[in-house]
């Protein structure tokens, strides 16, 4: 007999998935969402329309006014994915790291306990807040030394730890919680049968999680001590784990959604300094190399990054291995190289917001930084450095999908004059040697179980379809799902955008408009395969979305008998679901073979 159901249960799981799944994020993942006013609004997936009549809301319900769809973001994923109550809490658990359990409600116990962190830090950032109001102190003309003033001292909370080494020790002295609390959240240490501070002459940064509470600290040392560590962090605890958050995301998730994409540098200052200055869509790391999670908080409020870290080799390096990950994560990035600045708070100190914003506009796409780095270790003035370097960056195009490797290889063509056609073949040679680099974990790379059909390369193919005749842009605007995840999503919507010519085409001048050049260079090989020689029939259309279809069946069928393989829970389920693919394959190839004969 399984567990018997707590009523209780359903309210708090419901109260818990609404406190961690912001609508607007969830249902952005699938519904392009556009800032309106006081709601954010789309295109209704439940059913045909092109007004836009779905709006979502920041207190978390959704209504379209077309068919009357509304609901939270449970009713979403019910509607959606065709899920009952149940299962569309558990889904939205899963992807939240929530633990659901219908035979009883929150726990309480951990719940509690989280807050009392949460209490003692906000305790702290309080005091230190009030020891930098106090004139003379050090803390406070660094800052103004820094051009920090003191509204911007407000609004993020900036503090002082004093060099007593007592100061909160005995604002919380005689109450054993709050010692207790402070000690786990490492403030305090025991010391000579007392307490002490963990934090001395420093700048403190309180880091507010997206809910506004305050999880951690950031301490920026003012002694010039190399023995004192220039930054340290909180230690982990319930509270805090400095590898899932973003310094000043609380203060930069809703510009970030509004403009589209976030800016992500690495020091506290630099992202005080950008909003300080009017860039209030500056995120920062928390003092270590950026992780896949944090790529993943930041997926959940925008898909372009536009990376602003410092210009020496280290800060470089930091961007080629920060914007492999944000790819990995499914994110479009992008690299801002600054000039005449070594990181942007003294960039932007020194040239202003305009200079900035117009720099980040010109960040290179990952690829072209990685191409310019590795261009920057050769003399290409002679030909054996010129051959040594297309040699090295046609390896590098070996680690591309073979669209974004063929749209290079024109650029590197155009650029050093060397044929297209040798650097293509290069590049093959390293791949098929494989003596490529490392995948750049680009957003949209095929999977390996795709690439004897490369899903790019479908995904093109389906673009240039309505480039030949508009009539088919709404039959690939079915398909758009296909395109989410794609490098090749901004040229979709933009062909939906760019309306009509006087013939009726598609306007394919609207087109150039597209604002990143990475997509420039991903628009001129739809644009070349659209101006090749092609049937760009009904009937070679429908041929196509069941190549498509097969490749997405495959994929699937492959991660299947990778889960069989590695063993599990309910074989007999993936053995049944394995069969229904396969039979769906055939029938999809039988059909095609027979549409060609």
């Amino acid at each position: 007999m399984g567990k018997k159901e707590n009523p209780l249960a359903y309210n708090d799981i419901v109260e818990q998935i609404k406190d961690k799944a912001d609508a607007v994020d969830v249902i952005g993942r699938v519904v392009k969402l556009r800032k309106a006013g006081r709601s954010w609004s789309g295109l209704c997936p439940f059913h045909s329309e092109t007004d836009g009549s779905f709006h979502v809301y920041d207190d978390g319900h959704y209504h379209c006014f077309g068919c009357s769809a509304n609901g939270d973001v449970i009713r979403f994923y019910e509607r959606y994915y065709n899920l009952d109550f149940k299962a569309a809490c558990e889904r939205l658990g899963a992807e939240f790291g929530i633990d659901i359990d219908w035979g009883k409600g929150r726990d309480s116990a951990a719940e509690g306990r989280r807050e009392a962190l949460y209490r003692i830090n906000a305790d702290a950032a309080n005091h230190y807040y009030k020891c930098i109001k106090k004139a003379g102190n050090p803390g406070l003309a660094y800052l103004l030394g820094r051009g920090v003033g003191a509204e911007t001292i407000k609004a993020f909370g900036l503090g002082y730890a004093d060099d007593g080494g007592r100061s909160f020790a005995q604002a919380v002295e005689g109450n054993k919680e709050k010692i207790r609390d402070a000690e786990e959240v490492g403030l305090l240490y025991a010391y000579g049968g007392g307490w002490r501070d963990r934090y001395r002459s420093r700048v403190m940064f309180p880091i507010v999680n997206t809910r506004g509470k305050v999880i951690g600290f950031g301490g920026r040392d003012l002694t010039g001590d190399p023995k004192a560590g220039k930054y340290i962090n909180s230690r982990d605890s319930k509270a805090f784990s400095k590898g899932h958050n973003l310094y000043a995301l609380y203060k930069a998730q809703q510009s970030i959604r509004e403009r589209g994409f976030a800016v992500l540098v690495e020091g506290y200052m630099d992202a005080v300094a950008l909003h300080m200055h009017g860039v209030t869509n500056a995120v920062a790391q928390l003092g270590t190399a950026f992780t896949p999670q944090q790529a993943k908080l930041l997926s959940r409020y925008t898909k372009n990054v536009v990376l602003a870290l410092d210009s020496d080799a280290s800060g470089r390096k930091a961007a080629e291995e920060s914007g492999a990950i944000l790819q990995e994560a499914g994110l479009k990035a992008r690299v801002l190289v600054l000039e005449g600045a070594k990181d942007p708070d003294e960039f932007i100190r020194a040239f202003g917001r305009e200079a900035f914003e117009d720099a980040a506009s010109r960040a290179l796409p990952l690829t072209e930084f990685r191409l310019l780095r590795l261009k920057e270790g050769y003399d290409t003035s002679g030909a054996e450095g010129l051959a040594d370097y297309l040699k090295a960056a046609a390896a590098l195009l070996g680690g591309l999908d073979p669209v974004e490797a063929e749209a290079y290889a024109k650029k590197l063509a155009r650029e050093t004059g060397v044929s297209e056609t040798a650097i293509r073949e290069q590049a093959e040679r390293g791949r098929a040697l494989g003596g490529a680099p490392p995948e750049d974990g680009r957003r949209g790379r095929a999977d390996p179980a795709m690439r004897a059909e490369s899903f790019d390369r479908l995904l093109v193919e389906l673009l240039a379809y309505p480039l030949n005749a508009a009539a088919f842009l709404p039959r690939v605007m079915a398909q758009r799902h296909w395109f989410s995840d794609s490098v090749y999503a901004p040229i979709l919507t933009a062909m939906n955008e760019a309306g009509f010519d006087a013939s009726g085409e598609i306007d394919v001048a609207a087109l150039r408009y597209l604002p990143a050049e990475e997509d420039q260079i991903l628009l001129d090989a739809v644009l070349a395969r659209a101006a090749s020689p092609g049937a760009w029939s009904d009937r070679t259309f429908e041929e196509l979305l069941r190549r498509a279809e097969i490749a997405i069946l495959t994929k699937r069928s492959d991660e299947l008998a990778e889960a069989l393989r590695s063993g599990g829970d309910a074989e007999a389920d993936v053995l049944t679901e394995m069969q229904e693919l396969l039979k769906k394959i055939k029938q999809l190839e039988t059909e095609n073979r027979k549409a060609v004969s």
